[in-house]
């Protein structure tokens, strides 16, 4: 018989990937790349003539894309509302691991009563 723990798992993460891909597909629907990096997630403020070599970019001159950087915060807050509102502990569980949030000594208890309370706070902002 196969350990319930790690079925709902798999299933917890699956449903996961699932809701990343919706939430990805919902902000982002024509699928196009940053227009400020083209996807690369860094930018080259580099000046032509000051640099080594302006085209490609130098250490000094890049920074992660602010653009991309507003997308990734969107996209977590849309997945973080997706997780609340399913009310499952065992998709709050996969999440938390996701974001590196989950500790083993977390009660399945607690889990539940915090979805509870954010649900909560949902229904009542609407």
């Amino acid at each position: 018989m196969a350990d319930t723990r790690t079925v709902e798992g798999k299933r917890a993460e699956q449903l996961l990937a699932f809701i990343y891909d919706e939430v990805i597909q919902r902000l982002n629907p024509n699928g196009d790349d940053c227009w400020n990096c083209g996807g690369e997630e860094t930018v080259h403020d580099c000046i032509d003539g000051c640099c080594e070599d302006s085209e490609i970019g130098c250490d000094d001159c890049t920074h992660e894309c602010t653009e991309c950087a507003i997308f990734k915060g969107r996209v977590a807050k849309a997945v973080r509302m997706e997780v609340i509102k399913s009310n499952d502990p065992d998709l709050a569980i996969a999440w938390l691991k996701d974001i590196g949030r989950w500790r083993e000594d977390i009660p399945r208890e607690q889990v539940i009563a915090q979805l509870s309370a954010a649900n909560d706070l949902i229904e009542a902002s609407s």
